[in-house]
């Protein structure tokens, strides 16, 4: 019976070994090898987010073993995604290279109003790698090829369509018990936009969408009243002006 134990012991302690959770450590560069720094590093399968330091690195603990997608956006550079194979030893080696976004605003304009879009998408994704509420990306909104936006929501989760006297709206099934129409509160570009529809937006505008359904998920930044936030939330971004040389 001794050897018997002895083995299954071996074979407990290689799978606990195995099961350990992995490490990712990395850097960040530009296309000219230099570090870059505030670069957001992204691993929305276990919503994790990590920030580039002054050297361009960065770090990641306790991640599951085997395949995962990493995504890495910095503002001023073409966002990029890597896959990686995290192994019981971690992975020390991962180099990425950003590759600039070329911008230059006409002569005439003076606005700083596309950098903050820019920058408040930026925040969007921030946001959607934690998992907190549910997110739509342009991305998603192409490959839906619909014609508008209540399409593209018809399916998420917790989501009805209501008809409108100008078409069709979204509300939230978890409103649904209250008395009367419980519109959700719109907010487009950070701005409140009371009393409009989904589909009074055009789709083709629309560079990503958040969803909240409650005051328990609704950042602070949109948590406009607490009889607003019980009908839900509606965040939608417009696609940035293309402010990139010819």
């Amino acid at each position: 019976m001794r050897p018997f134990v002895v083995a299954l012991a071996v074979s407990v302690a290689v799978s606990s070994a195995a099961a350990q959770p992995g490490r990712l450590r990395g850097i960040v560069v530009d296309s000219a090898g230099l570090p870059v720094a505030q670069a957001d590093i992204g691993i929305m399968s276990v919503h994790q987010l990590a920030r580039s330091d002054e050297q361009g690195r960065f770090g990641f603990a306790k991640l599951p073993p085997g395949e995962l997608v990493v995504s890495i956006r910095r503002l001023g550079y073409e966002p990029t995604t890597a896959k990686v194979l995290i192994g019981p030893e971690g992975l020390d080696s991962l180099r990425v290279v950003l590759t600039d976004v070329a911008v230059a605003l006409d002569v005439v304009q003076t606005s700083s109003y596309p950098y903050r879009l820019r920058a408040s998408i930026e925040d969007f994704h921030r946001r959607r790698v934690r998992g907190i509420g549910t997110f739509v990306t342009r991305d998603q909104i192409v490959a839906r090829n619909s014609m508008v936006t209540s399409d593209v929501l018809r399916e998420m989760p917790g989501i009805r369509l209501v008809r409108t006297r100008t078409g069709r709206g979204i509300r939230f099934a978890s409103a649904s018990s209250r008395r009367g129409d419980c519109l959700p509160m719109i907010w487009i570009d950070g701005q409140r936009a009371e009393g409009l529809e989904v589909d009074d937006i055009p789709l083709s505008d629309i560079e990503g969408i958040e969803l909240y359904n409650g005051p328990a998920t609704t950042p602070m930044q949109f948590s406009a009243s607490s009889s607003t936030l019980s009908c839900g939330t509606i965040v939608i971004w417009s696609r940035p002006p293309n402010i990139r040389t010819p």
